[in-house]
């Protein structure tokens, strides 16, 4: 039930002392209202009067305050004097209905204004306003009368906790608006699995959740309040006020909340922020700021080691520190998955600020099992006419530029250099196929060679030979095809031509020539290498035993099991098989334990920590001895020193491979050594 007139008479007459105008108003018709002797609420003069216009205001907060059910405030000038206007919404009982359509407003004057520019001028409460107002009681009897009803029969949940958590109260609004029987018990149960902020551990905040029933959703706007002890300035416990907001989402402005918001987390999806932004580029077309971008390492991992409700919690989160961290007009969203995106201005960024947040957000999943790791994109806006999505693309490739590293929180800032890779990468892309088509990839081949220079094949090396720009490095190209999942196109054609050069040394003095091939990750992920490798031999019909296979342990990581097999059946058809860049992972030893292979390549980068390293020299020397002691050929790839070729000779390996013996040269050149490198 809502108040009675008389008793809404005597509480106006109660406040009348403490603020300098104080009156019921009626927003649907923008008239003040009096209580008659009958009873009866009657209306009076035009309430927008008071302010000297001529016309409703067209942010009127009692209209605000009765839509939405609850306190409103702004600022308005007359006559030079700031007034302050604080509006409730007033659910008053009138002929045996409740109407909640009446708002009382609190108006109280301040200091007077010289500048005649802000003169009916109208603002918004101050971010400092509970500095500068405090909480009155007139008569205390009535009053508490008064509130004690109102948070009763109050069209807003109220749900109230002691320090210890434990709920204390709720109205029956509440209890209705959960479909929850009069238990506080299940009251306290059903919020601790269903609202999404860390409640007992939060200050003062705002924030929307969805709410579902029986197939019906609602839309709920939270406000948590603290209570401290005013002497000690200790919690004493804290408050939930609950507003169904779903009316007012649905049907204002003509626009869906849901269109705009993230189900998930209640703040902007990717449609929201895109609005937002655009309408505060366009309101401050002077400013100058920032678009941020953020991702999660290996967010996928999180939902697979703790659960989708783990994640999400995590999001959540993520979402509600972004209020807190938010200042002023910022804007934040969430676009998808575990990708978060702000607006703000310049001079209002502080890393320090984020990776204090970011630390915050890393203490929920901070174990030894995974840590939270986080990357930053920035991008200083530079036109506002740019869409907002290329905004945020720009971001994108800031992030991308991120090496791997353990760091919390790794931020990078976009520039034209980003751009100008971006580009380059693109051009490769976009080029490749084409190149395919044309012919424009080559084999080069490095030699293998024995101790005196006696060449016994080579490896192929992919080499891009464009018509206009000359040979492109493999390092301008190979890495982009990696990662645009396009490398498993070069080695099928690399391949290719291995086979074919294998086919055209046939019955010649060059058929003793072997040639090694390299299988990537993505070849095993896009291939079936064994069809393509069968279907090789068969065509150009050569032996098998003249294409090597080189497979490197991280490609064999992926997936050790199917990888063994496969291996062991291209061997069981007479490939030799490589393992290559031996040394570099971590699983090495137990790697061989079940892998078995004709060629051991010893990693270069394995050969570079020799030099004057004892430890080092015996552990490659251990190396060598075990493999001979499996029957498998040792090549040591990388040899650039005589006193590289030295030590390896003494140890015992077979082959050798690098710059001190040759580099990757065409075809041709490799032909004109004529089995034999002078060094």
């Amino acid at each position: 039930m809502g108040v009675e007139v008389s008793k809404l008479k005597e509480y106006v007459k109660s406040m009348q002392g403490m603020y300098d105008v104080v009156r019921l108003v009626k927003p649907g018709s923008c008239h003040t209202m009096n209580a008659g002797k009958d009873g009866n609420l009657a209306e009076e003069e035009l309430c927008y009067t008071i302010w000297g216009k001529c016309d409703r205001c067209s942010n009127c907060t009692s209209y605000q305050a009765c839509a939405r059910h609850r306190v409103q405030e702004k600022t308005e000038i007359k006559d030079g004097v700031e007034c302050h206007v604080i509006s409730i919404p007033a659910p008053v009982m009138e002929d045996g209905q409740k109407l909640n359509s009446y708002a009382i407003e609190l108006i109280s004057y301040g200091r007077e204004v010289d500048d005649p520019a802000l003169e009916n001028r109208t603002d918004c409460a101050t971010a400092n306003e509970d500095a500068l107002y405090v909480s009155i009681v007139g008569n205390k009897n009535l009053s508490d009368t008064i509130i004690s009803q109102a948070m009763l029969d109050s069209e807003i949940g109220l749900i109230c906790f002691d320090e210890d958590n434990n709920c204390i109260y709720s109205n029956k609004q509440a209890f209705k608006m959960f479909h929850i029987p009069n238990e506080l018990s299940r009251m306290q149960e059903f919020l601790r699995s269903w609202i999404m902020y860390d409640y007992h551990k939060a200050q003062s905040t705002i924030w929307s959740q969805f709410y579902s029933y029986e197939g019906e959703e609602f839309l709920y706007e939270m406000h948590l309040m603290t209570a401290m002890d005013g002497k000690k300035k200790e919690l004493i416990g804290f408050c939930i006020a609950v507003m169904d907001i779903t009316y007012e989402a649905v049907n204002t402005g003509g626009v869906k909340y849901r269109e705009t918001h993230d189900s998930l987390t209640g703040i902007y999806n990717q449609e929201g922020f895109y609005k937002a932004v655009r309408a505060a580029l366009s309101e401050h077309p002077d400013d100058r700021y920032y678009m941020i971008c953020s991702n999660i390492k290996q967010f996928k991992l999180i939902n697979q080691l703790f659960g989708m409700e783990k994640g999400d919690e995590l999001l959540r989160t993520i979402s509600r520190n972004l209020e807190k961290w938010s200042v002023g007009d910022d804007i934040y969203g969430r676009t998808h998955s575990d990708e978060f995106v702000m607006f703000m201005r310049k001079d209002r960024f502080d890393e320090q600020r984020f990776r204090d947040g970011v630390h915050e957000s890393a203490k929920l999943l901070d174990n030894s099992v995974f840590s939270l790791r986080f990357q930053l994109g920035v991008y200083e806006i530079e036109s506002n006419f740019l869409p907002v999505h290329d905004m945020l693309d720009k971001a994108r490739m800031a992030i991308d530029t991120i090496s791997l590293n353990n760091k919390e929180l790794s931020i990078a800032y976009y520039d034209e250099e980003i751009m100008k890779n971006t580009l380059h990468e693109n051009e490769i892309i976009n080029s490749f196929n084409e190149a395919l088509e044309n012919g424009e990839f080559h084999i080069f081949l490095q030699p293998q060679a024995e101790c005196d220079g006696r060449v016994i094949g080579g490896e192929a090396l992919a080499r891009w030979i464009h018509p206009e720009k000359g040979i492109i490095p493999p390092g301008k190209f190979i890495g982009v095809l990696e990662s645009a999942n396009l490398i498993y196109k070069m080695d099928q054609y690399v391949w290719e031509l291995a086979a074919k050069q294998l086919a055209e040394w046939k019955g010649t003095d060059k058929d003793k020539y072997r040639i090694s091939v390299n299988i990537s990750p993505k070849d095993l992920q896009f291939l079936n290498i064994e069809v393509v490798f069968n279907d090789l031999v068969k065509k150009y019909d050569i032996d098998p035993e003249k294409l090597n296979l080189e497979i490197t342990e991280t490609a064999i990581a992926g997936n050790i099991g199917r990888c063994i097999e496969l291996m062991e059946r291209l061997r069981q058809k007479g490939f030799i098989v490589e393992m290559d860049d031996f040394g570099s992972g971590y699983s090495s030893l137990n790697l061989l334990k079940d892998f078995h292979v004709d060629v051991l390549k010893i990693d270069m980068k394995f050969l570079d920590s020799n030099k004057d390293n004892g430890r080092s020299r015996i552990i490659l020397e251990h190396i060598l001895h075990m493999a001979k002691a499996l029957h498998m050929v040792t090549i040591a790839e990388g040899v650039e020193t005589i006193d590289q070729l030295d030590m390896l000779k003494e140890m015992g390996c077979d082959l050798f491979q690098g710059y001190y013996f040759s580099k990757p040269v065409s075809v041709g050149e490799f032909e004109d050594y004529g089995g034999m490198i002078r060094i």
